[in-house]
């Protein structure tokens, strides 16, 4: 590969246009569009363009860990409360922390129900 494709691969990477690319990489003006045209035929140069695509989509993705370990950084490093009390709130949330009453209640048997009942009914009184 001559130093003017890989000048090309790497103008090509930054501005997605084949055109301005070549221009960028030293082929002539007039000559561009269609430089950058054949320059984008090419099966090595299409290799190369694909294998760093790959890696720039690899390195951009973000995922539920990557998520979690920035908002319990937060939580525990956060130089303000406000932010640090929210990141535990959202990590509590994830990790399923709190608990809607309904759900415990839906989970209990009716004699576990009706003595619940019972016991508020009492304090009430």
């Amino acid at each position: 590969m001559t130093h003017k494709q890989k000048k090309f691969i790497s103008e090509y990477l930054k501005l997605g246009n084949a055109t301005e690319a070549a221009k960028f990489a030293g082929y002539s003006k007039k000559t561009a569009y269609s430089a950058g045209q054949r320059l984008l035929k090419n099966v090595e140069i299409i290799d190369e363009i694909s294998k760093y695509h790959k890696i720039a989509v690899e390195n951009a993705e973000i995922t539920v860990t990557r998520v979690i370990n920035m908002i319990k950084n937060i939580a525990l490093n956060g130089k303000i409360e406000s932010n640090r009390l929210r990141a535990m709130d959202l990590l509590m949330r994830h990790l399923g922390a709190y608990t809607d009453e309904l759900k415990i209640i839906s989970s209990m048997k009716d004699h576990e129900v009706d003595a619940l009942v019972n016991r508020l009914l009492a304090k009430l009184n």
